[in-house]
């Protein structure tokens, strides 16, 4: 499975959807701001960037009916995220301060970190797509799905990373949008290693490559 293809076919839908995936991210930073919606605006967001990504009718209804319905187990998956991502950069931060030869150290950690991101872009696609939102099954199945296709998963999040850079070094009015289109495309991720296992449906025929 390559990534930029499937990379192409989620920048295709952002486009063909931008209206829904621009309300999706701009519900999502006021999520963000107001901090005690933020795990179930990214739990929405991702509910209504799956269905895109599975080929499906989606609207805004879905962002409301998923982000209220899987409001703890949001929380709990977000806050897991926060803890370990924080706990790794820390370590990053205390290696490198330290010198000399801690310094590998720290190497060694930001490469942990790039391991946890590759695991952790599937996390929230995961519970969206799987028929039982289990964070035990979703850990479990990004680890997996990442050792799998490791080259794959690694260049999309390469990708996902060099929007973010972009957006925010050149052109600072797509972060607004950029939370609708770095979902729809980890999503589009997580779907792409689905179909190439038989486990999800085909992208339509009339769906350009």
């Amino acid at each position: 499975m390559k990534a930029f293809p499937v990379v192409f076919r989620a920048f295709k839908a952002f486009y063909e959807d931008l209206f829904l995936c621009t309300q999706v991210s701009l519900l999502w930073w006021v999520g963000l701001l107001l901090i005690v919606t933020a795990a179930p605006a990214t739990y929405g967001m991702n509910a209504v960037t799956n269905r895109l990504a599975n080929y499906k009718r989606s609207e805004l209804g879905f962002f409301w009916q998923e982000g209220r319905g899987r409001f703890g187990k949001a929380w709990l998956l977000f806050a897991l995220v926060v803890v370990v991502v924080a706990l790794i950069l820390l370590n990053v931060w205390f290696y490198s301060d330290a010198g000399g030869y801690w310094g590998i150290a720290a190497i060694v950690w930001l490469w942990v970190l790039f391991v946890a991101l590759m695991v952790g872009q599937y996390l929230f696609p995961l519970m969206c797509q799987q028929n039982e939102p289990d964070i035990r099954l979703a850990l479990r199945n990004a680890g997996v799905l990442a050792l799998r296709s490791p080259l794959y998963t690694a260049i999309g999040l390469i990708v996902q990373l060099l929007i973010i850079f972009a957006s925010v070094s050149l052109f600072v009015p797509l972060l607004l949008i950029l939370p609708g289109l770095i979902a729809l495309i980890s999503n589009f991720l997580l779907t792409g290693l689905l179909q190439e296992m038989g486990l999800a449906d085909p992208p339509p025929t009339t769906v350009g490559e």
